[in-house]
């Protein structure tokens, strides 16, 4: 792999800059180490995944106690977006005046604050208004988790982004499960939102008297003004697309099942355990194939076509084991679209890695509100089946996205993106 240039006289820490006489150290490039900063990120995404990935059937289950629509379930999806895009957009203004660390904080005790309102409330404006606090504080943990981890693993970052979402998907797995087993149990399964709060309170406890590096220090010069080159926002539009596949089925397969199959909501909650055990297993091989950078193009593409595969079954399917299996597929197509497609777009900026994945976050929230949106809205009209269509739509424009960016990144010497953004 090769080695990006350095502005400055020393490596982001983290990683071992080669010395400039031992030549081997420079072909091999800079040691990919997990430190405490590492760690933070790792874990810090873990807890904001589960809460992600606990509200679909969170309120699947709050729709059947409550007896609302499915356009006001999706009205709950929409509104955490609709604090995410808020979050996206004040990024950048946030962290220059707060600083990384009182930011990420902040976000934490934000994000815990939302868990806890959202579990303990009856009536929808309430919910409504603990969704729109864990939308704006959590996106901002999240983003301030990877900008964070791209700053501190520059030269590792495709490596450092799928390992965390690999960990984050431990949590994915996690909790579509515990909400679905207490899904029967009357309204025990809003006690499954307590893990969360406990990992972020511990996080806390451990991590609030170590700073994290601040503007002064290796996140210098990453949130300079100034306009993201046009091939950011192309890669970037191609997350977007990306993230409504992802959020799409985790808001909508569950309903999906219950319609084709006939299942119980708590079962069919349960049984999308397996979308996010197939995006454990996706992320988990995806980190081995992730250390040279320029194959990022190519395994979207191949990521993208698993995805279609497994959730073209997945719709079609009348059978308990076809679609369970179909599940499985499809998360391990999902698994890789984020993490590389977000690294992806922030190679096309990597001097400014804090505004690009501010600027990534703002897309991706954007379609996490309009897919569910979207789907809820035609289901309503014409059923969660033939609005399931949705996402094959967005798998054709995420395709159409990479095959127009790969001329561009795949060419030039070193196969090294980081390279050929630079100019």
């Amino acid at each position: 792999m090769t080695v990006p240039r350095r502005r400055g006289p020393t490596a982001p820490r983290g990683t071992v800059e080669a010395d400039s006489s031992d030549f081997s150290a420079r072909c091999d490039g800079p040691v990919f180490r997990r430190d405490r900063l590492t760690a933070l990120g790792y874990t810090s995404l873990a807890a904001y995944a589960y809460c992600l990935y606990a509200l679909a059937p969170f309120l699947t289950l709050l729709r059947r106690d409550l007896d609302f629509s499915y356009l006001v379930m999706s009205l709950h999806s929409t509104t955490f977006a609709a604090g995410s895009v808020l979050s996206g957009l004040f990024f950048t203004q946030a962290l220059r005046r707060l600083g990384r660390h009182r930011l990420f904080w902040l976000s934490a005790i934000g994000t815990a604050a939302g868990v806890v309102l959202l579990a303990v409330g009856h009536t929808v404006v309430f919910t409504l208004a603990a969704t729109a606090l864990l939308g704006l504080t959590g996106p901002m943990l999240q983003t301030s988790s990877l900008a964070l981890l791209s700053v501190h693993h520059s030269a590792h970052r495709d490596r450092a982004l799928v390992e965390a979402n690999a960990t984050a998907s431990l949590a994915a797995v996690l909790a579509p499960a515990v909400i679905g087993s207490l899904g029967g149990t009357g309204s025990g399964w809003r006690a499954g939102l307590v893990l969360p709060v406990v990992a972020l309170v511990l996080l806390y406890a451990l991590g609030r008297g170590r700073p994290l590096p601040d503007q002064e220090g290796p996140a210098a010069g990453t949130v300079r003004p100034g306009r993201l080159p046009g091939r950011f926002w192309l890669r970037s539009a191609a997350l977007g697309a990306a993230a409504g596949i992802e959020f799409g089925t985790v808001f909508y397969g569950a309903p999906l099942l219950v319609s084709r199959l006939d299942l119980s909501i708590s079962h069919a909650a349960t049984l999308m355990t397996l979308f996010a055990v197939g995006i454990l297993i996706g992320r988990t091989a995806g980190s081995r194939l992730v250390n040279d950078q320029g194959k990022a193009p190519r395994l979207l593409t191949g990521s993208l076509l698993l995805t279609a595969a497994g959730l073209g079954i997945f719709w079609s399917s009348h059978a308990l084991v076809l679609s369970s299996a179909a599940l499985l597929i499809a998360g391990a197509g999902v698994a890789n679209l984020f993490p590389l497609s977000f690294s992806h777009a922030i190679a096309a900026a990597p001097d400014r890695s804090d505004l690009a994945a501010a600027r990534n976050q703002l897309v991706v929230n954007s379609a996490i509100m309009a897919a569910p949106l979207a789907l809820g809205a035609l289901s309503d009209r014409v059923g969660v089946s033939s609005a399931f269509a949705v996402q094959a739509v967005l798998i054709v424009a995420a395709l159409l996205l990479v095959t127009v960016d790969r001329p561009a990144s795949s060419g030039g010497a070193g196969r090294n993106p980081l390279l050929a953004d630079r100019g």
